[in-house]
């Protein structure tokens, strides 16, 4: 059922259809939830749109990965040409992304229905400055904090051995290795992805359209292709694919997640250019843990 909430409580009925045949989103949001309320509305249904998302990327990349890899197309746009990803490989990331799912993020999806009330779909749609608004800041914000956990999780020895580590098990990052996480990291990057929009009053729609943004940038920066079209081509301050396969090839370097502005301050962000400029003294040390500080960690590729 559409309720009469988001900012809708002493309309009158004029004034919500004014608002209704002014939106630009409106005929959009009319048209998801026609119907469709009881889906919408359940709380089962944010945990796993965000699954469907996550899937939707593992298997367009992985078709592409294991049998178009050697079209000229992608060839070229491949980042570490000499890493090729196979079935093996990803059977690795694959069965500890089924563990976490089926251990954790399943029963914690179903344990909503007992303490997550449905949620209540407003009758308007979001204005489009107040979605894209709120989208930014919830960029902005996640990007800004996720920088300092992973700075951490690297410069903490402790914490990166016991926890950031398993990410790493991979130097040459893939799209079907985006998840490949200790629970702890994936239980914390999953949270905060989630409760960032309790900031404002968020409109479901914003929150989903958040969601899909969220998920989608983080598996771009791990497919392992600069394509023509990517992001950080045209935006100086986005990182993209080729600053994270840099950090899975130099730990220390390429922090942040999304953009690079904080990087860039702290003397972290590096290219492909610069690593081909260093000494070889310089190439040794800039970016890599000692011998001694990775002894005992598993490496899959």
């Amino acid at each position: 059922m559409l309720l009469d909430l988001y900012p809708v409580q002493n309309f009158t009925v004029e004034q919500i259809e004014y608002e209704k045949n002014t939106r630009l989103l409106q005929p959009i949001w009319d048209f998801m939830t026609k119907g469709n309320e009881h889906i919408l509305s359940s709380p089962l249904f944010p945990p796993f749109y965000a699954l469907s998302i996550d899937y939707t990327w593992v298997a367009v990349f992985t078709i592409i990965d294991l049998w178009f890899s050697e079209v000229p197309f992608f060839k070229n746009a491949k980042i570490q040409k000499d890493r090729k990803v196979t079935w093996e490989l990803m059977k690795q990331s694959l069965k500890l992304q089924a563990c976490n799912q089926l251990l954790y993020i399943y029963p914690m999806a179903l344990v909503q229905l007992i303490w997550v009330p449905p949620t209540e779909l407003p009758i308007l749609a979001p204005t489009v400055f107040e979605m894209l608004s709120q989208v930014a800041i919830f960029f902005l914000s996640f990007d800004f904090t996720y920088f300092w956990f992973h700075y951490f999780s690297h410069k903490i020895k402790w914490l990166y051995r016991w926890c950031h580590s398993v990410h790493h098990m991979y130097s040459s990052p893939f799209a079907a290795s985006a998840q490949h996480l200790h629970p702890f990291e994936l239980f914390f990057v999953g949270t905060f992805i989630t409760t960032i929009p309790w900031i404002f009053p968020t409109h479901c729609m914003t929150y989903w359209l958040w969601f899909f943004v969220a998920q989608s940038v983080s598996y771009e920066v791990h497919i392992g292709y600069d394509f023509p079209f990517a992001l950080h081509r045209f935006f100086w301050f986005y990182s993209g694919a080729p600053a994270h396969d840099m950090h899975h090839l130099r730990p220390l370097t390429c922090f942040q997640p999304w953009f690079n502005y904080l990087d860039r301050l702290m003397g972290y962000h590096i290219t492909y250019e610069d690593l081909k400029k260093m000494t070889e003294a310089k190439l040794k040390k800039f970016g890599v843990y000692s011998s001694g500080e990775e002894k005992g960690l598993i490496k899959i590729n």
